[in-house]
C-alpha cells in the first residue's frame, strides 16, 4: 500500500501520542508499504519551535519511511496561540495532501487536535482513499469531561455532528481504552469498523543511567502538563507532605506549566521541583531512579489510560494513580496504588506510606508491576496489528 499518514505529534517530539504514531509508521513500513507522514515542525511541549529554519516543505527520511514537514504559524505568548497553531498546520497538510502527485491507497489521520482530521478527510477525498481514524481522545466527550466546553454548547453541539460525519466516513477507528470503543459505538459506528489498539510500554525502555540519589524518598510525575493532567493534585499533596521528608518532581513541560510555577513560587511549596523537559531517555531514567511515580487526571475523565503508567511499571517503578474510569482500573489491574481523582489528601496519605516502606519492599512492589506489564504485548506488537487490520482493507 501506499501510506499517508497525518498527525500534528511525531519524534523528536516526546509524548505519548508521538510515540504512539512512530511506532504505527515503522510497523507499516516494516510491514513493506510506502509509508509517508504528514506533518509539522517539531514544537511540543515547549510551545515553540526546535528549529530556526523551516520551510514551507521539507522532506526528511524516517525509519524506512518519509516525512513530510510542512509550514505552520506559532507565536508563542500570544492568546489562541495553540489553536493558530492546529489551523495552519491543518490548512497546509490538507493543501499538501491536495497538491501532492503521489497517490495514496489508504489515509490515516491520529486524533487529537481533533483539527488534524480535516486534512484527514481532504486526504482521502483527494485521493479516492480509504480512512482510518486513530483516536486518543474522544471529542468532544474529553473537552466536556474536563468543563471546558458546555454538553449543550454550541461548540460542543458542531463538533459533534462533525465527529459523526467523520466516523461515517471512516473505513476504520482504532481506540485506545474500551471506553472510547464504546463512546464511538454509539454514535452507530458499526463493530466491524472499529479495533481497539491500546497504549502499552516498549518491552526494552530505553533508559538513560544515573548515578544513585542521595537519602529521602522521591515521587516522579514524568509526562505532559497539560489540560488532562492534575497539576493541582500535586501542588496541594507537596503541601500536605512537605514535613515527612517527602518530596516531589515534575519532569516535563506544557500548556499549565506557567501557572504551576506560579503556585510554587507564591506559595513557596520547597518540596515540589520542576525539572522541565528531558530527551524520554532522561525522562525514563527519572522515573527509573524515583522511589514511585504519581499517575494524576483531572477529575471526570474516565476514558484515558495514559501512556506513562506502562512506562512507569516497565522500568520497575511503583505507581500510584490518582484518577478514576479506565486509568484507575487498569491501575488496579497492573498491582499500581490508586487515590480517587482530585483527592490531595488521599495522594498524600498514600505517598506517606509508601515512604514507611525500605527500598528493598519498594523495589519488590515495583518488579512485580514490571511483570504484570510485560506480560501484555507491547507497544510495537500492537502497532503491528493494527497495521495488519489496516492493510486488509486494502
Amino acid at each position: 500500500m501506499k501510506v499517508a499518514l497525518i498527525t500534528h505529534f511525531f519524534p523528536p517530539e516526546p509524548g505519548a501520542g508521538s510515540l504512539r504514531v512512530g511506532t504505527l509508521a515503522k510497523a507499516l513500513a516494516n510491514a513493506g508499504h510506502d509509508v509517508t507522514v504528514v506533518t509539522s515542525y517539531p514544537s511540543f511541549p515547549r510551545g515553540r519551535f526546535a528549529e530556526r529554519r523551516r520551510p514551507v516543505v521539507r522532506v526528511d527520511r524516517g525509519d524506512g519511511f518519509r516525512i513530510v514537514r510542512v509550514f505552520s504559524a506559532l507565536v508563542p505568548g500570544m492568546p489562541g496561540a495553540r489553536l493558530l497553531h492546529w489551523l495552519t498546520a491543518a490548512l497546509s497538510e490538507s493543501l499538501y495532501m491536495i497538491g501532492t502527485r503521489e497517490r495514496y491507497d489508504v489515509v490515516i489521520v491520529s486524533s487529537p487536535p481533533i483539527t488534524v482530521t480535516v486534512p484527514g478527510l481532504v486526504g482521502a477525498a483527494r485521493h479516492r482513499a480509504r480512512l482510518v481514524v486513530d483516536v486518543r481522545d474522544v471529542f468532544p466527550d474529553i473537552a466536556i469531561a474536563m468543563g471546558v466546553w458546555k454538553a449543550d454548547g454550541f461548540v460542543a453541539r458542531t463538533l459533534e455532528r462533525f465527529v459523526r460525519f467523520l466516523y461515517s466516513r471512516a473505513d476504520l477507528v482504532s481506540v485506545v481504552t474500551p471506553t472510547a470503543l464504546s463512546q464511538i459505538a454509539q454514535r452507530g459506528v458499526e463493530p466491524s469498523r472499529l479495533v481497539l489498539a491500546r497504549n502499552a510500554a516498549e518491552r526494552v525502555p530505553d533508559v538513560q543511567a544515573l548515578p544513585p540519589r542521595a537519602d529521602g524518598f522521591t515521587a516522579v510525575y514524568a509526562g505532559n502538563l497539560g489540560l488532562t493532567t492534575d497539576i493541582d493534585v500535586l501542588a496541594d499533596a507537596a503541601t500536605l507532605v512537605a514535613n515527612d521528608g517527602i518530596s516531589i518532581e515534575i519532569v516535563g513541560d506544557g500548556a499549565q506549566r506557567t501557572r504551576l510555577d506560579e503556585r510554587v513560587r507564591t506559595e513557596g511549596i520547597r518540596n515540589l521541583r520542576l525539572t522541565g523537559s528531558l530527551s524520554r531517555a532522561g525522562a525514563m531514567a527519572k522515573v527509573a531512579n524515583a522511589d514511585v511515580s504519581i499517575i494524576p487526571l483531572r477529575k471526570g475523565i474516565e476514558e484515558s489510560i495514559p501512556t506513562k503508567l506502562y512506562d512507569a511499571l516497565s522500568v520497575g517503578c511503583p505507581v500510584i494513580v490518582a484518577a478514576g474510569g479506565e486509568a484507575r482500573s487498569e491501575g488496579t489491574a497492573l498491582g499500581a496504588v490508586c487515590t480517587p481523582a482530585g483527592d490531595a489528601p488521599a495522594l498524600a496519605d498514600a505517598l506517606r506510606q509508601l515512604s514507611l516502606l525500605d527500598k528493598t519492599a519498594l523495589r519488590e512492589l515495583g518488579n512485580k508491576g514490571k511483570e504484570l506489564v510485560l506480560k501484555r504485548a507491547d507497544r510495537s506488537d500492537i502497532m503491528a496489528d493494527l497495521a495488519g487490520r489496516i492493510a486488509a482493507l486494502c
